[in-house]
């Protein structure tokens, strides 16, 4: 009897605990610690929505890591204010885990957002939903949500802030009065922003409805665009103002959505949660990432991976076969018609049959040393697993996928060309972190892609006889393929090896 009572009391501490924490956390959130620490209520409202006409930003939803973090930083000194450093100082970390998980828990209603006209939300509309990525600044929806909501543990939500203080924050960001965040994302982005798209960012994210997404800009007037010859190697493509009306330029917005949102917009096809931007970045226009505009204009082009001459269709195919893991389209469907016709127009003025320099990833030196998926290991705990997590398996919020899963079953599968170490690495070395290309040297890129691509994923659609035929037929020719290898005790590709992993994880 006395040993039941243990397990018992054992297996309801966890309850216990939290509600300990949040019976402390709301206290001191809405009452304090007499002499020690007054009530953030008083400032953040009673459920951290925020208060002081914007000033005092809202705290209701964001991640409880952030907020832990946050309020370290006032406590410790490496982040200054007036009001939060003094207010903050006597707090302990139990209270401050208590305090950030009561905060996590509350969703009160958003309150009006300000009104301001369209033409002057044109500038932050542009900003927030399609960056700036010729001064490094990605759209703040990559990393934010598609609905700005934030993404758990790091990444805080943007909904429902006030326009001063986003404003704030990031001229806090750009000079370095507040320290630039994890793997100093903030602090890159921020400096490639101007004082005008700071302002206009935050007027913009301030003006939207709580829970609201924000659109990629459609002008209330057709841009003048006249397309001229360019060079392949110095090209660049239309501006998102020039998508015509009409039915073309219906298709071609078509084919953007789906390139933006493939499992939203291409769902008899699509086979795991991964999008097309995930691997092409700034909607297929980025040169470092294999552009839609480059790879349109030298198709049919021969491809020793199926031994066919392959047309821009067939391409196509080929990605949702492998690289979505799904189901291949017809060429004359809507789907596939609309991302051919996306890249078409991308490619406007781009002389056609000339192989554009930007064509296809980046290529990195021979590595001097075999990759190590061991090194890799350690690089991605540091630099990848806040985006795409401890286990590989990607960061979604409010059910939306965020930031994308780099091995496991929703991942691209073993014929994708990304399993690829050296394509990979060529991706890794030029674009990621996301916001911080060529911050990796070349062998962590050459590391990390090792690691990533000698974990379990989906089987090869080519699959044929056994994972020792498959290997000889189709992954030979690669020096380092983890296909047909053994890891972790898992021999890669093996039918079951990907469920194996699976149940282990869980």
């Amino acid at each position: 009897m006395r040993r039941s009572r243990l397990l018992f009391a054992f297996a309801a501490l966890p309850a216990l605990l939290d509600a300990w924490g949040a019976d402390v956390g709301e206290s001191i959130f809405v009452q304090g610690v007499p002499g020690k620490v007054p009530a953030c209520a008083m400032c953040h409202g009673p459920r951290g929505e925020g208060g002081g006409e914007g000033l005092f930003p809202r705290l209701a939803g964001q991640p409880a890591a952030y907020t832990e973090a946050q309020l370290k930083a006032f406590r410790d000194g490496k982040r200054s204010s007036a009001v939060m450093s003094p207010t903050v100082v006597a707090i302990t970390d139990a209270e401050i885990s208590a305090v950030a998980a009561f905060l996590s828990r509350q969703q009160p209603p958003f309150g009006a957002p300000p009104k301001a006209e369209p033409s002057r939300l044109a500038p932050g509309q542009s900003v927030v939903a399609l960056g700036r990525w010729e001064l490094g600044v990605p759209a703040c929806t990559g990393c934010h949500g598609a609905a700005l909501q934030g993404v758990a543990p790091a990444i805080p939500s943007l909904s429902g802030q006030s326009s001063q203080y986003l404003s704030a924050q990031l001229r806090a960001y750009k000079n370095g009065e507040r320290a630039p965040g994890p793997l100093g994302l903030m602090g890159r982005i921020a400096l490639g922003m101007s004082g005008e798209d700071i302002d206009d960012a935050a007027l913009y994210i301030a003006s939207l409805p709580g829970g609201a997404s924000p659109q990629i800009p459609r002008p209330a007037a057709l841009e003048p665009y006249i397309a001229k010859p360019q060079s392949p190697d110095a090209f660049v493509p239309p501006p998102e103002a020039a998508i015509p009306d009409g039915p073309y330029g219906e298709l071609v917005r078509l084919g953007q959505s789906i390139f933006e949102d493939t499992p939203k917009y291409a769902v008899p096809y699509a086979g795991n949660t991964l999008s097309c931007r995930n691997c092409h970045l700034d909607r297929g226009r980025d040169p470092k990432s294999s552009p839609m505009w480059a790879a349109y204009v030298h198709y049919p082009e021969y491809r020793k991976k199926d031994g066919l001459v392959n047309t821009i269709q067939m391409r196509i195919q080929g990605c949702f076969r492998y690289s979505q893991n799904g189901t291949v389209p017809e060429a004359d469907s809507r789907e596939l018609t609309a991302l051919v016709t996306y890249f078409y127009w991308m490619a406007s003025g781009l002389p056609v049959g000339v192989r554009p320099k930007a064509a296809g990833y980046p290529k990195l030196d021979a590595p001097r040393e075999i990759p190590s998926p061991e090194r890799g290991a350690q690089v991605y705990a540091s630099t990848c697993a806040m985006c795409h997590g401890e286990d590989g398996l990607g960061r979604s919020s409010a059910g939306q996928q965020v930031f994308p899963p780099l091995w496991g079953p929703q991942s691209f599968n073993w014929g994708a060309g990304m399993h690829q170490v050296d394509r990979a690495a060529g991706f890794i070395k030029t674009s990621m972190p996301y916001g911080a290309g060529g911050t990796l040297t070349d062998r962590q890129a050459w590391d990390v892609a090792a690691y990533m691509n000698s974990r379990p994923r989906p089987q090869d659609p080519r699959f044929t006889q056994s994972v020792e035929k498959t290997r000889e037929l189709y992954h030979a020719d690669h020096e380092y393929d983890y296909y047909g290898r053994e890891v972790d005790g898992l021999v890669l590709g093996a039918p079951g090896a990907l469920e194996e992993r699976d149940k282990h994880s869980r």
